[in-house]
């Protein structure tokens, strides 16, 4: 059986390492639509605190949201090219992984477990600045004032998705953390060498 465990091993942590590459590849697309849509959102108007009610003049996004909405885009794409680019890194690097696959691990979890939190604490803040301006977005005057609502709605929509999103990508890479992890640097475990493994006697 011991063969067979050998093989069923490799399997799962093959199949695990592609799952968490193709998580961390539509990671790094998300993030970049994140920043996109970000910087249509936070725009001249919403930065020098010009789009507010007419009536009592409330700012209605604040502009101090910006930084949290261009964060924690280059957060999830920073975890995911570091763990894309973990198996190509220098020798001494994958050395120190495969000395010290423990502190990693838990390092790599922190990391992914920070982010998930920003992420849905993103969404959340995305999902309620689009509320607030719900309203406005379809009764707005002048028609103007209703027009850019409009287009903050739909924006701040679509940022409550992407970031929702990517909150369940990082929970879904800590599900698959220790499998993937284990996958990774066993890749890069010093083997023997051709020489070693010719000369070492056979045992019946």
């Amino acid at each position: 059986f011991l063969p067979f465990t050998h093989r069923l091993q490799a399997s799962v942590a093959m199949n695990t390492s592609l799952i968490v590459y193709i998580i961390n590849f539509f990671s790094i697309i998300i993030s970049v639509a994140q920043l996109c849509v970000a910087s249509s959102i936070f725009d001249f108007i919403v930065l020098n605190k010009m789009y507010y009610t007419s009536h009592d003049e409330t700012i209605l996004i604040d502009p101090h949201h910006a930084v949290i909405f261009f964060t924690a885009p280059l957060l999830a794409a920073a975890i995911a090219v570091l763990t894309v680019a973990i198996p190509n890194m220098p020798r001494g690097f994958q050395n120190f992984i495969s000395r010290h696959p423990f502190l990693i691990a838990v390092v790599h979890a922190a990391l992914l477990t920070v982010a998930s939190i920003a992420f849905a604490f993103c969404s959340l803040t995305s999902a309620q600045l689009s509320l607030n301006i719900g309203y406005y977005a379809y009764n707005g005057v002048p028609q103007k004032f209703q027009d850019a609502s409009f287009w903050y709605f739909v924006r701040l929509r679509a940022t409550t998705v992407l970031f929702g999103m990517q909150s369940i990508f990082s929970l879904a890479q800590i599900a698959l953390l220790y499998m993937g992890i284990e996958c990774r640097y066993k890749v890069i475990t010093p083997q023997p060498n051709e020489k070693q493994a010719i000369s070492s006697p056979i045992r019946a």
